[in-house]
């Protein structure tokens, strides 16, 4: 078997060592008087939850009579030793995600559906997207009015990026299949200096340690794009020298760039901030994600 081979199948059996999560509960939409024209899905981050949603109680106030808002409940942690891990959390999100936006299409089969997240929310809301935009969801494509995605640790180049260019992506690798017939419509928010949805190519450790993650509970309908993303994960590699490249990127010089890099990273704040991150002039990102939304709501009412 050849070294990429190798790779792949190691990357693989670990991700698959992980127990699949088991979702909670999915709560029914709170209004059941009347259906609603645009029924918006927002996925709170890490840490976060339905009653304080973060930035994406601001993004969602205000859309008019007929928007129905539901934040997305679901674990929202990220470590062994809290509720759930990161993957087996997102995991629980999309299930949620995609339970609740089944529920309304049957019961209102003419509401259009708008999903939005932070963060973790943003992966969670992500892969929702993806598994319809591409036709491996149970909801239609033409069912979905917009995608807007903040911090997403899955970000790809090939995204619509709303604000200043970027030259990383995601930490977690992007999705390979991209958002398919949803792509016109789904738009990502990611600030720079954001090590989460824009990580350099050439920090091979962050990139792993952030695909690990994203395989921490892994989604069977998901092993292609597994395999693709540690195969070009080992590519970029190879082309910078082998697996010395990692070797070099935890020595001692190395390392202590990348820690200063994170480090000013992490007290930046600026992951938390994208309600003063301008992407338009005298726009934030939260006021642009508003607006988009408002803008749906508005052409479905």
């Amino acid at each position: 078997m050849t070294v990429r081979g190798w790779f792949v199948v190691l990357v693989v059996v670990v991700a698959g060592f992980v127990v699949p999560a088991t979702a909670a509960a999915v709560p029914a939409p709170s209004h059941h008087a009347k259906c609603p024209d645009l029924y918006v899905l927002a996925i709170p981050g890490t840490w976060a939850d339905a009653a304080a949603p973060g930035i994406l109680r601001e993004i969602t106030s205000d859309l008019g009579p007929r928007t129905l808002v539901h934040y997305v409940g679901y674990s929202a942690t990220a470590f062994p030793w809290e509720t759930a891990i990161y993957g087996r959390s997102k995991a629980q999100a999309v299930a949620n995600t995609t339970g609740l936006a089944r529920a309304m299409v049957r019961r209102c089969p003419v509401t259009r559906l708008a999903i939005t997240g932070y963060s973790q929310g943003a992966d969670a809301a992500g892969d929702v997207a993806a598994e319809i935009g591409t036709g491996r969801g149970a909801i239609r494509p033409e069912q979905v009015a917009g995608v807007v995605l903040i911090s997403d640790p899955r970000r790809s180049h090939r995204d619509n990026l709303v604000g200043p260019r970027l030259t990383g992506q995601g930490s977690g690798g992007p999705r390979l299949s991209g958002m398919g017939h949803l792509s016109p419509r789904t738009y990502s928010i990611c600030a720079p200096r954001d090590l989460y949805c824009n990580t350099p190519r050439d920090y091979y450790v962050t990139r792993i340690v952030g695909y690990l993650a994203e395989t921490s509970d892994p989604t069977p309908s998901q092993m292609g794009q597994y395999q693709a993303e540690a195969g070009d994960i080992l590519d970029e590699l190879l082309a910078q020298g082998g697996i010395g490249a990692v070797g070099r990127e935890v020595s001692n010089q190395r390392a202590r760039q990348q820690i200063t890099v994170f480090n000013r990273f992490l007290q930046s704040g600026v992951h938390t901030n994208y309600a003063a991150f301008v992407v338009a002039p005298g726009v934030s990102a939260v006021q642009w994600a508003h607006n988009h939304l408002a803008a749906l709501a508005s052409a479905h009412s």
